[in-house]
């Protein structure tokens, strides 16, 4: 199925960020908001969660993924349905989330990275 992707409905990731990289802002309680470079075009989006990695835990009753990463300019990227089953918004990855990731997933990303010239951005983004 091809994926459709549609920007944050609230905002609230592109808010204040008006600049060509990523970056990540901190909340008051320690977590993060990753925000996407203003020049990432919504058809990179769609194409990065198209060939991204689809990814569920064993548990997942649904027909479609719980979550889709991918690789873009050396950044780990994250895809949540924002309508199920139909679209998914992405925002980069904080790296205190990426090195949770169950091992499986980890030895994927890496494999993308390495196609996409990354790796070692990518290990050091995974803690790997």
């Amino acid at each position: 199925m091809a994926w459709k992707y549609v920007p944050d409905p609230n905002r609230k990731h592109k808010k204040g960020w008006q600049k060509n990289f990523v970056g990540f802002i901190e909340k008051p309680k320690g977590s993060f908001i990753g925000k996407c470079p203003t020049n990432l075009t919504t058809e990179q989006a769609e194409k990065l969660l198209n060939t991204g990695i689809e990814f569920s835990p064993p548990d997942w009753k649904r027909e479609y993924p719980e979550r889709i990463y991918n690789i873009h300019d050396g950044v780990l990227y994250r895809a949540t349905a924002t309508n199920p089953g139909e679209s998914y918004h992405g925002f980069p990855e904080h790296p205190t989330r990426a090195q949770k990731l169950p091992k499986v997933l980890k030895e994927r990303i890496l494999k993308i990275a390495e196609h996409h010239n990354c790796l070692e951005e990518i290990k050091r983004w995974l803690k790997t």
